[in-house]
């Protein structure tokens, strides 16, 4: 088990534990731990984040989930996944990057009027995962953009 993913797995014990109280056999089965892949953690391409970060929604209800297979043939700057939650009446918005990953100008302009027009809205890297976890997870934090989120000029 690689150092970053056990600091992960620690993370999110520590996230359930203070959530739920001690992990018994039925809590871990039913937050079950995110399996680790060569898809886990720290140098995972953009790609293999998203997949990580989506299968951890589907482990917290997230039943609908958007994600254009091929953008190349897109519109510029649309956010790579949108997740919604029926329970939660809730619908988020992401961008996917590595942690060395910029974000486009359209990007940019795309991720700042969804947050205006109020929609949850955040750009997740694999340094992230305890934010992603509060926010797919039962703590239901609300998805925002980074404070050093820097607005699009006119």
């Amino acid at each position: 088990m690689s150092a970053v993913w056990k600091a992960n797995e620690d993370l999110y014990r520590k996230l359930l534990t203070e959530r739920y109280g001690p992990l018994d056999h039925l809590e871990a089965e039913r937050y079950p731990m995110v399996e680790e892949t060569t898809e886990s953690g720290m140098g995972a391409s953009e790609e293999q984040w998203r997949r990580q970060v989506r299968g951890i929604a589907v482990r917290y209800g997230w039943r609908l989930q958007y994600h254009t297979a091929d953008s190349r043939r897109s519109d510029p700057g649309w956010p790579d996944e949108v997740f919604g939650h029926l329970d939660q009446h809730r619908t988020l918005f992401v961008e996917f990057k590595t942690d060395a990953g910029r974000i486009r100008p359209a990007q940019r302009e795309w991720l700042a009027h969804l947050a205006d027009s109020g929609f949850e809205v955040a750009i997740w890297r694999p340094r992230d995962l305890h934010t992603v976890l509060r926010v797919l997870g039962p703590a239901r934090q609300r998805a925002t953009l980074p404070p050093n989120f820097r607005r699009p000029t006119p």
